[in-house]
């Protein structure tokens, strides 16, 4: 085995400059650009650059590669922690640095796979390598499970998928077409003759998932146009977080009164104020008279996020405080009540590692977490309401599944006018398609969209613009197949590209020759 070039040096540019690429073109991908075709050969680059018997060189390209493409989408996070904390911006921005610097080495991880898996398997590494990269979105812990998949869900026919094999299925797809054109590439590099069987398979299977996306399409789309319609009312504000803490919270409370004021004539059946809409009880005093007459008047039901505080059941002398939702009926009583069951760590608290941390660090709350998955019940329709974060988890999504339709209360006002409210309300519009399931989300200063359970997104709000707006939502709930197996494809592909790794790097193993490896 030879020495390896290091990675900016002459030989090694043309490759690094290549893996820089893949991981730039994440972000174009990546709402608000969306430019979800590029997904198709965004990866190409990487894969070409990856060299036989060379490791740690190409161990080095894939984790450039996840660095450049974690910092890039999550470069937010810089711009949060600096406002709302008393941590300046630079050491924010090193923050970010940190994270992409964990979170970039599974790239680099599979990246140095790539190359054995192509010599151990010759053109089989096509289809066996996806398999490799759908573990690695399965099995690492994520504190945002950001998986490839999800860039396609603008594209309905093609997102149709996600309704058998969730978004991880998407991955699948993505980083399979990714292979085959990277294996034509890469044969003309070694002028050997390209895999034509393996790239017309490959194809072929890509339309035949067009084909089914389109008629799963039209099948939905049949079924949701004889379907009952809820009116529901979309509430969002043009305020920065920065000025709303600043403000007298009965100024906070008149401002969504007069918002909802302007869709009462319109007659909505449902009226949602987002997650923290109020910083009080809403079930206390003077404030439960206030929304019981709202509602009774307007002859709506009406969804309030807001805290509830009260006595720590654990100890009586100190007051704890959990991150809520209730609904008041039309006839103006409360019908429940639904407590955010997992609070966003290092936002709503501080985890175990670093919770000795917060007599130094302001901004993080200290909220709460609630414990029953909570259906609201109107008499017309049921729903449950995941908040904020919850909603790209699919474990919990699938605690708050058993219902009509999901409404979606959260506050992506923290994160500015950055990227991060948009890549929020794709990694929680996932889920409609998943679990067959419509979805209001209602954001306190947008994204916030109708997700239809055959992805159709017919309302799509602008973040910081003022929104008051009453709009349908078609009540038709489907029994999607990955709504009934669950996680079983990822689990399956992960288990096969485990036994892969292990067939490659087993020293017993035999090896393809040479010529019909280099003809992948």
């Amino acid at each position: 085995m030879t020495p390896s070039p290091g990675l900016f040096s002459r030989p090694a540019l043309p490759r690094t400059l290549a893996a820089l690429t893949s991981g730039l073109l994440l972000l174009f991908v990546s709402p608000p650009l969306g430019l979800s075709a590029l997904h198709w050969f965004s990866f190409v680059p990487l894969f070409w650059a990856l060299r036989a018997d060379e490791p740690r060189l190409n161990f080095k390209l894939g984790y450039l590669c996840g660095f450049t493409g974690v910092f890039c989408l999550f470069f937010w996070l810089a711009q949060t922690i600096a406002v709302f904390s008393n941590i300046p911006l630079v050491l924010a921005a090193g923050i970010v640095v940190l994270f992409a610097a964990v979170w970039g080495l599974p790239y680099g991880l599979v990246a140095m796979a790539l190359p054995p898996l192509r010599r151990r398997f010759g053109r089989a590494w096509i289809v066996l390598f996806p398999a490799v990269w759908v573990g690695m979105e399965y099995l690492q812990p994520a504190l945002f499970p950001y998986y490839q998949g999800v860039g396609q869900y603008r594209v309905p026919w093609v997102w149709q998928l996600a309704s058998v094999f969730g978004a991880m299925g998407l991955s699948y797809l993505v980083i399979l077409v990714n292979c085959a054109i990277a294996a034509f590439f890469i044969a003309r590099r070694e002028r050997t003759a390209p895999p034509i069987p393996a790239m017309l398979g490959v194809a072929a299977l890509w339309l035949a998932n067009l084909g089914f996306g389109a008629w799963r399409y039209a099948e939905v789309e049949a079924v949701l146009s004889g379907a009952p319609v809820v009116r529901a009312a979309i509430l969002q504000q043009h305020v920065t977080m920065v000025t709303r803490l600043q403000e007298r919270g009965n100024d906070v409370l008149k401002s969504w009164m007069q918002l909802t004021g302007l869709v009462a004539d319109q007659k909505p059946d449902l009226v949602v104020w987002p997650e923290g809409s109020i910083g009080y009880n809403p079930n206390e005093g003077k404030l439960k008279e206030i929304f019981s007459q709202l509602s009774k008047r307007g002859g709506f039901d009406f969804l309030v996020g807001g805290g509830t505080f009260s006595r720590d059941p654990e100890d009586p002398t100190r007051r704890a405080s959990w991150n809520s939702a209730y609904l008041f009926g039309k006839s103006g009583e409360i019908l429940g009540r639904y407590d955010k069951m997992v609070p966003l760590p290092f936002g709503e608290y501080l985890p175990w590692p670093v919770s000795y941390l917060r007599d130094y660090i302001e901004g993080v709350g200290n909220f709460r977490a609630g414990t029953t998955p909570t259906v609201f019940d109107t008499g017309r329709y049921t729903f449950t309401t995941p908040i904020c974060y919850e909603a790209i988890l699919e474990s919990q999504m699938r605690h708050l599944m058993n219902a009509d339709v999901f409404v979606n209360i959260t506050n992506d006002g923290w994160f500015g006018d950055t990227s991060a409210p948009h890549q929020h309300a794709m990694l929680s519009a996932v889920h409609a398609v998943e679990l067959g399931r419509p979805m209001l989300r209602v954001a306190y200063t947008g994204v916030s969209m109708v997700v239809e359970p055959h992805g159709a997104i017919p309302v799509y709000t602008t973040p910081y613009t003022d929104v008051a707006e009453v709009v349908p939502i078609r009540m038709a709930t489907f029994e999607t197949p990955y709504r009934t197996w669950g996680g079983w494809f990822p689990a399956v592909a992960s288990l096969v590209g485990l036994l892969s790794l292990v067939a490659t790097f087993w020293r017993r193993a035999p090896v393809i020759p040479a010529s019909d490896a280099s003809s992948s």
